[in-house]
């Protein structure tokens, strides 16, 4: 947890160094939520009991959000709130911290975990380094360009937008185990 904590303060930091406040603000909460998952021993108690909402009204209220996340203009006030109304849903109703397993190795948690890590970290390395030389002009923009800027064409295109919030949408709800909830 402590790769995590640090990885997401990095990104934090590199968010507020490039201007981006509403991302460094975004990833600073995600770090404090480390922070206390951390703090009360890997559950966070939002709740005085915990609410596990039925996988119909999981995927009722992601379908939901993620209409609201195609209609609304990229980027605006509203598109900001459905993000944080998905953040929020999932904190409070589908959020369920996995028991222990047994039978699963140390070594397979460390090798997923220096997996994960360095796949962020290089991720995080080839933002920053294209944020710093796409500055120089925008000819240089072109030349290294952000994920953000290779993936905003397809995005704006309002298919691929339908596709990238769905894909997006599923990630979630996969990482959550939603379909193996009753």
């Amino acid at each position: 947890m402590v790769f995590w904590t640090i990885g997401f303060a990095v990104i934090a930091s590199y968010a507020f160094w490039r201007g981006a406040w509403v991302d460094g603000i975004l990833f600073a909460l995600v770090v404090a939520m480390f922070v206390v998952d951390e703090l009360t021993g890997g559950r966070i108690h939002l709740l005085k009991r915990s609410v596990t909402a039925p996988k119909w009204l999981i995927l009722s209220v992601t379908s939901a959000l993620g209409a609201l996340l195609v209609v609304v203009p990229r980027h605006s006030l509203f598109d900001l709130l459905g993000m944080i109304l998905v953040g929020v849903a999932v904190l409070l109703f589908a959020w369920v911290p996995d028991p222990p397993r047994p039978g699963r190795p140390d070594s397979a948690t460390r090798a997923s975990a220096v997996a994960w890590s360095v796949l962020v970290t290089m991720l995080c390395l080839w933002e920053a380094l294209a944020f710093v030389l796409s500055r120089r002009s925008l000819a240089a923009e072109q030349e290294f360009p952000t994920v953000s800027f290779l993936v905003d064409p397809f995005v704006s295109w309002p298919v691929g937008r339908i596709i990238f919030v769905c894909l997006w949408l599923l990630g979630g709800l996969g990482l959550l185990r939603v379909w193996s909830r009753p």
